[in-house]
């Protein structure tokens, strides 16, 4: 029997979900909306107002230990079934060299952890 793997939007409505109820997470994370997709006259004017390809789906814009804050790309929970781009791991590792905190998060499970992890 195949094992049903929820899609990446019903993630991330869980860790949205979990976010409202935790004191920091719910004042301070943020989704960046960069995964829609759009006509092409409309990405063009994405574009030009800031839209970049590869920017990581959360930001908690809570600085602590150091770091700037976490950066999270939330991907299904299957790695076989979702992979990482070339642009997201670059924005990750370039988040990295600057001082934030950047993780890759399979499922909301994950993405939950990876916040709890910078809190501690």
């Amino acid at each position: 029997m195949k094992k049903i793997v929820p899609l990446e939007s019903s993630e991330a409505k869980t860790f949205w979900a979990w976010s409202q109820y935790h004191p920091i997470a719910r004042d301070h994370l943020l989704h960046i909306t960069n995964e829609q997709k759009t006509s092409w006259a409309t990405g063009k004017k994405l574009k030009a107002e800031g839209r970049r390809k590869g920017v990581s789906d959360y930001f908690l814009a809570y600085p602590y230990r150091g770091k700037g804050g976490i950066w999270i790309e939330l991907k299904r929970q299957d790695k076989r079934v979702s992979r990482l781009t070339e642009e997201q791991a670059s924005w990750l590792a370039q988040c990295i060299r600057v001082g934030y905190e950047a993780k890759v998060a399979y499922g909301a499970d994950e993405a939950i952890k990876a916040v709890e992890d910078y809190l501690k």
